[in-house]
C-alpha cells in the first residue's frame, strides 16, 4: 500500500525526513478545517456544565478552543445526565433538555464545535433489553439540537463495569463470541438510528475506535487491551451502521502517547484502511461495512496534559504534538485535562501563559505550510 499517497506530489511543499530503515515522510499539508475540542473537568479546577459555560461565555469564547465536552448536570447536582445515559435508569427527555437549556442563545463566535459529554457507564447485557439507553441517547441528541450543540462526546471505556469484555462481563459467558459481537453490533446500530431520527446530522465522537478489539493492532500505536474489550470494536461499528448518509461517527483516537506528525499518521492510515481490510481479523465487520468504511469513519486524536506511556508533556511538547493531530485529523483533536483547568483564565488558578501559549502555537501551526 503506498502510504505516502499524493502527498509525494508536492515535495517543495512538505517537509520531508527519513529514519533508519523507515520509508520517508512528508509532513501533511495545512488543515485549515481541524478543529479542537476541550475535556476539562477531572483536573484542578471547575466543571463545564451548561450553567458555568453561560456563566463564563466570554472568556470561554475567546478562540484558544473550538468547542467543548459538556457535561451534562443541572448547577444543583440532582440530575447527572452524562453518567446516567449509557444505563439501565429512563431519564425523562424534558429534565435532559432543561439541563441543557442554559446553552441555547449563547451566539458563540469562535466556541461553535460543543458536544454533550456521555460516560462509559452500566448499560445492560447486549442480549438485554435495550429500550432504556436507546431513549436515553435519542432524548439527548434531541435536547442536543435543541440546545445548538454539534453532537455527541462518548467516553465509550467501559470502566465501572466490563461491559464489552467477553466472557468475563457478559450475562450468557455460554453464548459464542460470534453470537455477543452481532449483538453488539445491533446495539449501536439501535442507538445511533434513535439519535439521527431526533437529529439527523449528528456528529458523535467516540473516544475509542475499533482498534481497541482487535489483535493485530499494532502495539506502538495501540494500547493492547483487546482481550478485555472484545465487544467495544462491534458497538463501534454499529454506531457507524446506524450513522446513514447524513450523520458523523469520528474515531475519537486516545492515543495519549503519540508524539510525531509520522506516528499520527501511520495511526490514522492503520484506524481507516487497514483496519477493516482482510490484513486483519475484524471479524465484527461485515463486508459491505468493510467496503464502506474509510468514507464513513472521521478519524481524530486525543491528547492530554500529562506525561503518557513514558512519554514527556509540558507546553513545548505540547505544541508540536498538537500540529502534528491537528494536521493528520479529518476534523476533531482534543484535548483531556488533568492538571490546570483552560476553563478559567491564569488569575482564577487556570492554566498559566505557557499552556495557552502552546495551544496557540499548536493550533498556528496546523495552519502552516510544513517547513515555512
Amino acid at each position: 500500500m503506498n502510504w505516502l499517497g499524493p502527498l509525494l506530489l508536492v515535495p517543495l511543499l512538505l517537509a520531508c525526513g527519513r529514519g533508519p530503515g523507515r520509508p520517508e515522510f512528508c509532513a501533511g499539508p495545512p488543515n485549515p478545517d481541524s478543529r479542537l475540542i476541550l475535556h476539562d473537568w477531572f483536573g484542578e479546577g471547575p466543571v463545564p456544565t451548561p450553567g458555568y459555560i453561560r456563566k463564563h461565555r466570554d472568556f470561554l469564547d475567546s478562540g484558544l478552543f473550538d468547542g467543548v465536552a459538556v457535561y451534562v448536570r443541572t448547577e444543583d447536582q440532582a440530575l447527572n445526565v452524562s453518567a446516567t445515559v449509557l444505563g439501565d435508569t429512563l431519564v425523562d427527555h424534558r429534565a435532559i433538555a432543561k439541563s441543557l437549556a442554559p446553552l441555547k442563545g449563547l451566539g458563540f463566535k469562535n466556541l461553535t464545535e460543543n458536544f454533550a459529554a456521555v460516560l462509559g457507564g452500566r448499560p445492560p447485557d447486549f442480549s438485554a433489553d435495550w429500550s432504556v439507553p436507546i431513549a436515553n441517547f435519542a432524548g439527548l441528541a434531541k435536547a442536543a439540537r435543541d440546545a445548538g450543540l454539534r453532537g455527541i462526546y462518548f467516553d465509550n471505556e467501559s470502566y465501572g463495569h466490563p461491559w464489552a469484555d467477553y466472557p468475563r462481563g457478559v450475562l450468557h459467558p455460554e453464548k459464542p463470541l460470534r453470537e455477543y459481537q452481532d449483538l453488539a453490533r445491533l446495539r449501536g446500530r439501535q442507538v445511533m438510528a434513535a439519535m439521527v431520527q431526533a437529529f439527523p446530522d449528528i456528529t458523535v465522537i467516540m473516544l475509542h475506535g475499533p482498534y481497541l478489539s482487535e489483535p493485530k493492532a499494532p502495539a506502538g500505536l495501540f494500547p493492547q487491551w483487546q482481550k478485555a474489550n472484545e465487544l467495544l470494536g462491534p458497538f463501534f461499528a454499529g454506531f457507524v451502521e446506524g450513522a446513514g448518509a447524513s450523520a458523523a461517527v469520528v474515531d475519537g483516537g486516545e492515543l495519549y502517547h503519540l508524539r510525531s506528525e509520522e506516528e499520527f499518521h501511520e495511526s490514522k492510515n492503520w484506524r481507516k484502511q487497514v483496519l477493516p481490510s482482510p490484513e486483519t481479523d475484524c471479524a465484527f465487520l461485515p463486508q459491505a461495512l468493510r467496503e464502506a468504511w474509510p468514507g464513513k469513519v472521521s478519524i481524530g486524536f486525543g491528547l492530554i496534559d500529562k506525561k503518557f506511556g513514558g512519554q514527556p508533556m509540558d507546553p513545548d511538547v505540547l505544541a508540536p504534538t498538537l500540529t502534528a493531530a491537528l494536521r493528520q485529523a479529518d476534523r476533531y483533536v482534543w484535548l483531556y485535562v488533568e492538571g490546570a483547568s483552560f476553563l478559567c483564565p491564569p488569575s482564577a488558578g487556570g492554566a498559566d501563559e505557557r499552556w495557552q501559549d502552546a495551544v496557540r502555537r499548536g493550533r498556528a501551526g496546523a495552519r502552516k505550510v510544513p517547513g515555512h
